[in-house]
């Protein structure tokens, strides 16, 4: 089955576009005798200007546009359709209906190898990926979600014990600038 014609991701270029210039490397630094960590880098003396992107939405597509990018080609979905039937297959190629992927709403996707094991699958199992909505999921799994669940007595925070002495207080300095007078006073006491 031929996949629908979509618009995006769109790839997009800029006319001002310029390749990353680099200075070539000399014979000698080619050919050294050295571990590969250690070989010579050629130095890059231009910057990729305005690199080829990728957009995959509207919004993205106008905002690279305002930036000069335009579209690789102007999709048309009747030309996509065109060039869908005249494509043919290449020389030697047969059909096979399986091994293939079938999908689910609320499933993981799987491979099924023949007929008897896609007919054992049973409804909801597609060709091509779907989208799950809210109402395709099944009745145990709605009844769960409907039910409310029940307020959880808030717990108690647990009590922080603090040693007596930690740090500068066990001196019984507490938070003293080292630099200060006081603390100086109470080194030479001690």
């Amino acid at each position: 089955m031929a996949k629908q014609f979509a618009e995006f991701p769109k790839a997009m270029h800029h006319p001002g576009h310029s390749e990353a210039k680099f200075k070539p490397l000399t014979e000698e630094e080619k050919n050294m005798k050295v571990p590969a960590f250690m070989k010579p880098v050629p130095q890059c003396l231009a910057l990729e200007r305005f690199p080829p992107v990728t957009v995959s939405n509207v919004e993205q597509e106008k905002e690279y546009a305002s930036k000069g990018y335009r579209p690789n080609n102007i999709p048309d979905p009747a030309e996509y359709e065109r060039a869908l039937l005249e494509s043919h297959n290449p020389d030697g190629y047969v059909f096979q209906a399986y091994p293939k992927w079938k999908y689910s709403k609320i499933e993981m996707a799987k491979i099924v190898n023949d007929a008897a094991e896609e007919s054992a699958l049973g409804e909801g199992w597609f060709d091509h990926p779907v989208e799950a909505t809210e109402d395709d999921l099944p009745a145990k799994v709605a009844a769960k979600a409907e039910k409310k669940p029940q307020k959880k007595k808030p717990k108690k925070p647990a009590k922080v014990v603090v040693p007596p002495h930690t740090g500068v207080d066990r001196h019984g300095l507490g938070k003293m600038d080292k630099r200060s007078k006081a603390y100086k006073e109470t080194q030479k006491a001690a």
